[in-house]
């Protein structure tokens, strides 16, 4: 999460509240090379497809928290603006997830409404690969800011593909070139608030879901994500287990398409947002997710050949032969309907 000063504005996360051990990956170590820090990075991949990546101690990663303190302010001041004329930017789905979705506006599991906004900024129009649509002026006048964080973060994403192209002895450069910042994706910033929850009726804000992408890279400073414990049920409320914020740190995950690329080795694993825990959940909740999609050709069926730790397809699997375009809209569509019910997915067992 930005820095600790961020964190000294509101109440501390409570220390009875049992929270996920994620694994803490330092960026630092990730840009020198260090192979003990890769395999890390590797296992939780693999086992829990979440991690910690803690930024603090290097020259770049400390660019990329000052950059992510920019992006929080402004994720105020977005989501802080009159609802009528945020609603001028609504986004359309299916059509268009861009522009700003109003609270109640998605469903969770029981069908109630869920208890947040966003606004979705997408890569393509602030990196010019497709036409611009218009955003709030508060946008619009912090486009250079925008584009400078999108730059650093898809950085980050390509040096963490790197290592794990190198740990599924894939060629260099696959995995980032299936995810490229210049082809027309549905990679977006997104710039979520989440209200303060009624003491007598506290539930879910988000639903329990997986993310359709590739990674996301996740800032937030108070509790209320919650990620499913790998064999726990959804349904099981003890298999949900709060993760806590940390300064210096994001929350990083893997998505649907790793999982499609690896044959399973790569994880997906099921996550959503409830109320903050303790004093927290008195005031409003901010966050700030970089949701990497593949670039909308990538191929989807599973990579691998030759040395590769990938394993070809078995007798009775068939390969993903769908574009990335095509298999999101297959996705979006199986969703909508309710044919697709999330699920952890990935982490098989390997020979390393």
């Amino acid at each position: 999460m930005p820095t600790k000063n961020y964190f000294e504005e509101i109440p501390a996360f409570p220390s009875n509240i049992e929270t996920a051990e994620l694994p803490r990956i330092r960026l630092g170590r990730l840009l020198s090379g260090q192979k003990t820090e890769s395999d890390a990075l590797f296992e939780a991949s693999r086992k829990l497809g979440f991690f910690l990546l803690d930024f603090e101690g290097c020259t770049e990663g400390e660019s990329f928290l000052r950059q992510a303190e920019t992006m929080f302010k402004l994720n105020k001041e977005i989501n802080d603006m009159d609802v009528d004329e945020l609603m001028k930017y609504a986004y359309h789905p299916p059509h268009s997830l861009f522009g700003y979705k109003p609270i109640g506006d998605l469903k969770i599991e029981d069908g109630s409404p869920d208890r947040l906004t966003f606004y979705n900024i997408g890569q393509d129009d602030i990196m010019e690969v497709s036409k611009p649509i218009p955003h709030p002026s508060c946008i619009e006048v912090h486009r250079p800011e925008i584009e400078a964080y999108m730059k650093q973060a898809h950085s980050i994403i390509s040096l963490i593909c790197s290592h794990l192209d190198s740990q599924l002895r894939l060629p260099p450069d696959t995995l980032a070139s299936m995810q490229s910042i210049k082809s027309p994706s549905g990679t977006a910033l997104r710039m979520l608030r989440y209200p303060p929850q009624p003491e007598s009726d506290r539930r879910t804000s988000l639903l329990g879901h997986t993310d359709i992408g590739t990674l996301t890279i996740l800032f937030n400073i108070t509790g209320g994500l919650q990620i499913l414990r790998p064999g726990a049920d959804s349904t099981d409320e003890s298999g949900w287990v709060y993760v806590k914020p940390e300064p210096g740190c994001a929350i990083v995950n893997l998505g649907d398409a790793m999982v499609e690329w690896s044959a399973g080795i790569l994880r997906s694993n099921m996550h959503r947002v409830t109320f903050a825990p303790g004093e927290q959940g008195k005031v409003p909740r901010y966050s700030l997710a970089y949701l990497v999609r593949p670039g909308g050709d990538a191929p989807m069926k599973r990579l691998g050949g030759g040395k590769s730790l990938i394993p070809e397809a078995g007798r009775g699997e068939e390969d993903n032969m769908m574009s990335a375009r095509e298999w999101e809209a297959h996705k979006a569509a199986g969703i909508r309907s309710g044919r697709d019910n999330a699920r952890s997915r990935g982490g098989i067992s390997i020979k390393v």
